[in-house]
């Protein structure tokens, strides 16, 4: 009937409109630089940050009485509603009175502070010239990454052991990102085009921790013919990628520059964090826009092994924003990956590059690390018998380029076949 039809077409276009919205929330949720960047909470603190190093030895302040309270994306000073902190409980113990920092700000979901901390030295929050006499030069590349700016934010807070954290970024856009409270010493550097960039902020490093990947891009049109084929309920593809710049670009020769440049400037480790999934050329990342990406990260690793710098070569599993402060798991050319998780969260993950910096034993090494379920207790978790334990990954399996010569000639034999 005519109602029949009426109402037919009514739905379909209700259906249509609601695919197409989906479409657009999918594509600007895509595009957006700080996608994961929009839950915030502050947190309250009657002491200085604790350091990461107590572990070490070194002197820190003790954590007094806290207290978070979620305020979105903002920071906690001139909001209203907020309630003085209330008195701590009596446990014989003094809790001097600390103003809120406006730039005290933490991620919910990474768990750990943005880059602010207390100091009688540093009370503008202004980056300064020298943490530590003593400390270390750290140089972090790709640090405007999710997993870069915790690493930044952490090292920056720290009063012993560091001396100087420089951030180098891809772009003047990345640098905007991670420096808008002006509280980094940024370096903008194309490690595929300009390596010649690295040369400053690599100068009388200690340390370099390579970030660095390519990132792929989701496809529009691919996304909207996935909505039309789950509108009209029909075998849809996956989503299709591609690289503004390619892995073997990044992955590769951008790495093996900043190899190269470490090499020049007489830099005392190389902390390359990877991926897992390398033993296996057939792993789906490398399908990812016909990338390879596993592939070309491996001949970097295998390029900073051949170098002689000393090393630690570290093989996440699939990377979480959870908050963390789980104990890490270790193990070698990919066994990981047979269990039901195989996770590490950003904040797991950071801590090990963390340690990574300072413990000698972490040297030669390259293993993969997953997070366990069991919550980790920093203040006795033996980090130095952590790194004494992971073995080193097997890197006598062919090269990227053997791979995919391999690949063609298969491919052009079924080809014949057919």
């Amino acid at each position: 009937s005519g109602h029949d039809v009426k109402s037919m077409g009514l739905r379909c276009f209700a259906q249509t409109a609601a695919a197409l919205f989906g479409v657009l929330i999918v594509v600007l949720w895509a595009v957006h630089p700080n996608q994961y960047d929009y839950l915030r909470t502050t947190r309250v603190m009657t002491s200085r940050y604790a350091s990461p190093l107590h572990s070490r030895g070194f002197p820190t302040s003790s954590v007094g009485f806290n207290r978070y309270v979620r305020v979105g994306a903002l920071p906690m000073s001139g909001i209203p509603g907020i309630t003085p902190i209330p008195s701590p409980p009596d446990t014989g113990l003094s809790f001097p009175i600390v103003k809120p920092d406006p730039h005290d700000t933490y991620d919910l979901m990474m768990g750990r502070r943005r880059g602010s901390r207390y100091s009688g030295d540093n009370k503008n929050n202004k980056p300064p010239d020298v943490n530590d006499e003593d400390g270390l030069n750290i140089v972090i590349t790709g640090a405007a990454g999710r997993t870069g700016k915790l690493l930044a934010q952490d090292l920056w807070g720290m009063d012993e052991g560091v001396r100087q954290v420089r951030c180098v970024v891809h772009s003047a856009k990345s640098q905007s990102e991670l420096n808008s409270d002006g509280l980094y010493d940024t370096h903008i550097a194309d490690v595929y085009k300009n390596p010649k960039a690295l040369e400053d902020p690599m100068d009388e490093a200690d340390v370099l921790v390579i970030l660095t990947s390519a990132m792929p891009k989701i496809k529009t049109r691919s996304l909207i013919r996935l909505a039309f084929a789950k509108l009209f309920r029909r075998k849809a593809a996956r989503p299709k990628f591609r690289f503004k710049q390619t892995p073997e670009q990044v992955d590769w020769i951008g790495q093996k520059n900043q190899i190269d440049e470490a090499k020049r400037a007489g830099v005392k480790h190389v902390i390359l964090v990877s991926s897992m999934g390398g033993s296996d050329p057939s792993n789906m990342l490398n399908k990812i826009g016909d990338g390879n990406i596993l592939l070309w990260k491996r001949k970097a690793e295998r390029y900073l092994i051949s170098s002689g710098l000393n090393y630690t070569i570290i093989h996440p599993g699939g990377l979480t924003d959870k908050p963390g402060d789980f104990e890490p798991i270790l193990g070698v050319d990919d066994t990981l990956l047979k269990r039901p998780t195989r996770s590490i969260s950003r904040r797991d993950l950071v801590e090990v590059i963390l340690q990574a910096i300072f413990e000698p034993a972490a040297i030669g090494k390259a293993f993969d690390v997953i997070a366990s379920e069991t919550p980790r207790d920093d203040s006795e978790y033996d980090w130095d018998a952590f790194f004494a334990s992971a073995g080193h990954c097997d890197y006598s399996t062919p090269d990227v380029e053997s791979i995919l010569a391999i690949g063609k000639v298969l491919a052009s034999r079924a080809a014949v076949a057919a």
